[in-house]
């Protein structure tokens, strides 16, 4: 018994070259399809896995330099608070000598002051003496009527 004779149909041969057509459509989108779209796939998500592993490294790169630049800053900020005090202490080292100096030539002046009015008191009472005594010699000669030897 045939299959003609087990159905009662003739065979149709129309869904075995359905099947063959569709096996040729299917090699042919593979083939010129989905295999180009999967490579342009695959070489896209390696270039983005080469640029997030890229920006990773740019990221880590960063991350190192500005960790340095905030070092550099923060040395050259404590070099500079220790320059300042350097120069501060220098400052006052010259401000202490200069009124050391000035306290030496203020002493000084103040000696030749007090030493001119030393010099002028005693001329001043020498000059007073003479006077009190030509005073009390013409005083006395007043009084008297007569000079006075």
């Amino acid at each position: 018994m045939n299959m003609e004779q087990m159905i009662g149909y003739p065979p149709n041969y129309s869904v075995l070259i359905q099947a063959v057509i569709f096996l040729v459509a299917l090699y042919v989108i593979k083939a010129f399809i989905l295999t180009p779209i999967s490579e342009v796939l695959k070489g896209r998500s390696e270039r983005i896995e080469g640029s997030e592993q890229e920006a990773q490294r740019f990221d880590a790169e960063s991350g190192r330099l500005d960790a340095s630049y905030r070092a550099k800053i923060a040395d050259a900020r404590s070099q500079a608070q220790q320059e300042r005090a350097k120069r501060r202490e220098e400052a006052r080292g010259v401000e202490r000598e200069i009124l050391g100096k000035g306290r030496q030539e203020a002493q000084v002046i103040l000696e030749g002051i007090r030493s001119e009015i030393q010099q002028e008191s005693t001329e001043a009472r020498g000059r007073l003496r003479e006077e009190a005594a030509g005073l009390s010699r013409t005083l006395t000669e007043k009084l008297l009527g007569r000079p006075v030897s």
